[in-house]
């Protein structure tokens, strides 16, 4: 690993995207719009949750680097801010779990969280030195499925009726999980090939 220490901000490139930590002042117009958007944060089974700059800086606020990550996605090419990777780790168990929100809508459908997680699975099986990344999926969420699939993840369960749906009656988790064996071996055989080597750093 480069010079990244846990607790300090963590940045990680890939080939068309720079990831790393928020701070306070990320807490732009356009990033809080993404929290109180209905239609993005349906995907979390969540109503839009109306929050104001100050809630926004406190929830980014409460990431240390360390156990748990708040990560901007940022454009490579134009520095704007299209969407965030947040990452939970257990160091006692080894496990981590992760989610991703694209923001910018006008980029659905591009594969962008693919290059994102591949990238971010690298170090977390790499530097973190986890052996197991979960995902959970709340509700039906296809393009989250799809995502899980491709990276080769399995779904390992599905939890029914687990939690009430905000827009009424109760809704499926589903629990989706890779090991550390299983994406080392995609990647020598070839699959899942990260577009550029996960390069931490401190920033």
């Amino acid at each position: 690993m480069a010079n990244w220490q846990a607790g300090q901000p963590l940045a990680i490139r890939t080939k068309n995207y720079l990831l790393r930590s928020l701070s306070p002042k990320d807490a732009t117009d356009t990033y809080i719009s993404w929290w109180n958007d209905a239609e993005i944060q349906r995907g979390f089974n969540m109503p839009a949750r109306n929050w104001s700059r100050a809630e926004a800086q406190k929830h980014i606020s409460n990431f240390n680097n360390k156990n748990s990550f708040h990560l901007g996605i940022f454009q490579q090419s134009t520095g704007k801010m299209i969407g965030f990777f947040a990452m939970f780790v257990d160091y006692q168990q080894r496990v981590a779990k992760s989610n991703i929100c694209i923001g910018d809508k006008s980029l659905w459908g591009k594969n962008i969280g693919l290059e994102v997680r591949r990238a971010m699975l690298n170090f977390m099986f790499g530097p973190l030195g986890m052996e197991k990344v979960e995902g959970e999926v709340q509700g039906r969420n296809l393009p989250s499925f799809y995502n899980y699939k491709v990276l080769g993840f399995k779904l390992e369960g599905v939890l029914r009726e687990h939690m009430p749906g905000f827009e009424g009656g109760r809704v499926d988790i589903y629990l989706f999980g890779i090991l550390k064996e299983d994406w080392i071996k995609a990647l020598k055989e070839g699959k899942n090939p990260a577009p550029q080597e996960a390069n931490p750093d401190g920033q």
